[in-house]
């Protein structure tokens, strides 16, 4: 772990940090193989989740960042409740960049984002996020018919798809929530299977039983 505080905007949560790190790493890596990654942590109001204060982004199978807006309301409480879910999301997204990927496919997009929320449910114990569950009844069915189309596409726009575009009519999260969808109908169908065990799996196994 890497806290980032030249600003020194972190120094009265600095030690919180390293104590829900510490925490949260331990309980990932009895259940999923964690090496050889470097976590960085800075002051990025930018790149958080605007309703959360926090914020991840994994690049690659050893690197990845969580960003933290040091001005959140309550930043204590915040992290106490999403650092560990948010670095159990990315971790889950560095070990699947080792094999087989992020994804090149939007298809692929949307399993990988779909299991790191399972994971992080899986491990914690919690509800689905906000964006696992974003769209409307109404949406779900107009988009899940639209996403197949565009499953094998390797040009998709993956910030229209995941963060929402008005110009092409996709609501925000859309790319979570499918995503999420198509895990959890894989799960209810394996039941034998967790998500801390599919790291490795290819995406085209999880439309069997998908949308």
């Amino acid at each position: 772990m890497h806290i980032l505080n030249a600003s020194g905007r972190l120094n009265d949560t600095s030690d919180q940090i390293e104590k829900e790190f510490h925490c949260a790493v331990d309980k990932i890596s009895k259940t999923i193989p964690l090496s050889d990654t470097d976590i960085v942590i800075y002051d990025n109001p930018h790149g958080i989740i605007p309703e959360l204060g926090i914020g991840g982004y994994t690049p690659s199978p050893h690197l990845v960042f969580i960003y933290i807006d040091p001005g959140f309301p309550n930043l204590s409480n915040m992290l106490s409740e999403t650092f560990k879910r948010t670095l159990a999301h990315e971790m889950y997204h560095a070990l699947r960049w080792k094999n087989p990927g992020y994804g090149k496919t939007l298809l692929e997009a949307l399993i990988t984002e779909g299991l790191a929320d399972h994971f992080d449910m899986e491990i914690n114990n919690c509800s689905p996020n906000l964006w696992d569950q974003a769209l409307t009844e109404k949406q779900f069915r107009r988009m899940s018919i639209r996403v197949k189309k565009d499953y094998s596409n390797r040009n998709y726009n993956h910030n229209d798809w995941f963060g929402g575009s008005k110009k092409r009519g996709i609501p925000r999260w859309t790319g979570y929530s499918l995503g999420f969808h198509l895990v959890g109908e894989y799960l209810k169908n394996h039941s034998d299977k967790q998500p801390s065990g599919l790291y490795n799996i290819k995406a085209e196994e999880f439309i069997q039983s998908g949308i």
